[in-house]
């Protein structure tokens, strides 16, 4: 059951999402939902809710099959966003050679608390197997990428799938598929820190969550030398910036291969998830840099 917010966090929440759809909407103005040189299959439903659990897949046309594929957890401070806010970046990545899966997941408060919204990542990444051939994706060759509350999920997901000991705190199933590399993009992390509970992540990790699941959000914890390796991007102008390079001198600490890369500067300064802007060519040079990191892992 879902535990009714407080009116001051609620009012936050709405603030937030009306701001941030408002940008998001400007700055997508006008681009195509359709490319020449990607097949999309819209609205493709992965779970019981028809809006929350639905995915849309991008296809490259111009690679042979089996693709090396991209699944994506978007950000939005786990109160936000839609796959329609990321088609265009997913679009945008799979026109580079990567199958894209561009997932909603339930969003707190009204629909979600910890654990459901990784509990929907963990869905739709079974839906994903199962139909994975029915897609033409390589199983060989799969990917995540995840940005800002997105990053989180996927740096606690792949601490599962890398750490049998972490993954017995969830009632996870195995999956057919293998993992190559992780993109964690101006991502959250160490989130039982106190700041990272301060504000809108309060109405996704509610207190009685948190004292509930303290274990199974303590993934820095479990991070072990079998992560994978990981590409990170972040801004001189992203709020998350410092806990970014944070967590990457974590990850070199753990003898992780990783990669961080800051964009931006004062004369030319970039913010949070700027890489999603489709018109911004240091963004295309910031998904440059990550697709061909991540074709370095792809294994024949």
């Amino acid at each position: 059951m879902i535990m009714k917010i407080n009116e001051k966090l609620m009012q936050a929440v709405t603030k937030f999402r009306t701001g941030a759809k408002k940008s998001d909407d400007k700055r997508d103005a006008g681009l195509p939902h359709n490319i020449p040189e990607v097949e999309r299959f819209d609205n493709l439903q992965y779970g019981q809710d028809s809006k929350w659990n639905s995915l849309d897949i991008y296809l490259p046309k111009k690679v042979d099959p089996p693709f090396p594929t991209i699944i994506n957890v978007h950000g939005g401070g786990w109160v936000y966003g839609t796959k329609e806010t990321y088609q265009y970046y997913g679009m945008g990545l799979a026109k580079r050679g990567f199958a894209f899966i561009n997932p909603n997941y339930r969003l707190a408060p009204e629909h979600a608390e910890f654990p459901d919204e990784l509990n929907d990542v963990d869905t739709y990444l079974h839906w994903i197997d199962d139909h994975a051939d029915e897609y033409r994706l390589d199983r060989n060759n799969f990917f995540l990428l995840g940005d800002s509350a997105g990053g989180q999920m996927v740096e606690q997901y792949t601490t599962i799938l890398t750490n049998p000991d972490y993954a017995k705190l969830f009632p996870y199933k195995p999956l057919n598929l293998h993992f190559r590399a992780i993109g964690l993009n101006c991502a959250a992390s160490f989130v039982l820190t106190p700041a990272s509970l301060a504000g809108l992540e309060g109405a996704y990790f509610t207190p009685a969550t948190v004292k509930k699941y303290h274990e199974q959000l303590d993934v820095e914890k479990y991070i072990t030398k079998d992560f994978l390796p990981t590409f990170l991007i972040t801004a001189n102008k992203d709020f998350l910036h410092d806990i970014q390079f944070t967590l990457f001198g974590f990850l070199l600490g753990h003898g992780i291969q990783a990669i961080c890369k800051s964009y931006g500067n004062d004369e030319n300064p970039r913010a949070h998830v700027f890489f999603i802007n489709q018109r911004d060519k240091l963004a295309q040079l910031a998904n440059d840099q990550e697709i061909e990191f991540f074709k370095n892992y792809i294994v024949d």
